[in-house]
């Protein structure tokens, strides 16, 4: 993490500033026509797929098919899409089996990012999990699948400000499950529903297996219910060690977050910097939970020189540059 954040005010701004540059030389006639002030740019229907970084032509086709397009995010089109981002930084690695250049790369605890020997991993995005028995399976950003069942769940991050939270506190009048569904905010049995977790009531399994992997027993209240700040990261650890078989292996693979290192957010004192630190201190399985940023994983692409286009690409349009890895 560098020393010296911008605020979140100066790092929006000069974020807008980089993503409109880019766009003005490289995606005239290809935007939706919508103001310039304080939005990013953001594509026209139809175009999105100009969306992700291809620096060879011959590859266009391979990289934008590892995203068809019902998987697509609502606002995938910006370009601020943490998706697109992704698909931009990963698809090149994917398609030409070059695994190998994540390797040892170094996670901020010490550990592998990703693996130390890539010989016998494949890589695919947005990677649906079934077998929590949600309404809305899980849909890893990036998944990463090894030798013996070993996996890396990745979810990316780019702009956003916080991981996202449990929404039924935030269940409104019209919502899908308000107000059976409705939750005060605590783990705790409310509203004539025999379970503690209101999701648990309609049988999603999360709490069948956060206790293995959280300091969260399952048998006692909680206020506030420690997984409704770190759902999005708690539901990725869920991906990683709940095996098809319905057991859970705390051993079988871990969460990676990919951030940007200019984010300040993600800072000790940001937001989702904050919901990180309340699940690693929670969590009770080392090397479960690790981060990365985009910045160092550039850095171990930029090792090779066939990725140099790629890296300059994600230079013009996001100011993204490589560390020193």
């Amino acid at each position: 993490m560098p020393r010296s954040m911008p605020t979140r005010a100066a790092y929006e701004r000069a974020l807008l500033e980089c993503l409109w540059a880019y766009a003005d030389a490289h995606l005239a006639g290809h935007l939706d026509g919508g103001r310039r002030e304080g939005r990013p740019p953001v594509l026209a229907k139809g175009r999105e797929a100009l969306n992700v970084i291809v620096s060879d032509e011959a590859e266009t086709e391979a990289i934008r098919a590892l995203m068809p397009t019902r998987e697509r995010h609502r606002h995938y089109g910006s370009l601020k899409s943490s998706q697109a981002l992704a698909q931009s930084v990963f698809g090149l690695p994917f398609i030409r089996d070059r695994l190998d250049l994540l390797a040892d790369l170094e996670a901020e605890c010490g550990r592998p990012a990703f693996f130390t020997d890539a010989g016998g991993w494949t890589g695919r995005l947005e990677h649906e999990v079934t077998v929590l028995n949600e309404r809305r399976p899980t849909s890893v950003d990036v998944w990463l699948q090894g030798p013996k069942g070993a996996r890396v769940a990745v979810e990316c991050k780019f702009t956003e400000n916080e991981f996202g939270r449990c929404s039924r506190p935030r269940l409104r009048p019209g919502d899908i499950g308000y107000p059976d569904q409705l939750c005060d905010g605590s783990y705790s049995v409310q509203r004539d529903r025999m379970a503690r977790c209101s999701l648990s009531e309609i049988d999603i399994l999360y709490w069948e297996y956060l206790p293995t992997l959280f300091d969260w027993p399952a048998g006692v209240d909680h206020t506030p219910c420690p997984f409704g700040e770190t759902y999005q990261i708690g539901r990725n650890a869920l991906a990683a060690t709940v095996g098809g078989e319905g057991a859970i292996d705390p051993t079988r693979g871990h969460v990676l977050i990919v951030y940007d290192a200019r984010n300040p957010a993600f800072a000790d004192n940001g937001l989702a910097g904050r919901q990180w630190r309340m699940a690693l201190d929670a969590c009770r399985v080392p090397g479960l939970l690790r981060r990365v940023t985009w910045q160092h994983i550039l850095g171990a692409l930029a090792t090779d020189a066939s990725m140099k286009p790629l890296l300059a690409a994600l230079e013009a349009k996001y100011g993204l540059c490589p560390d020193q890895v």
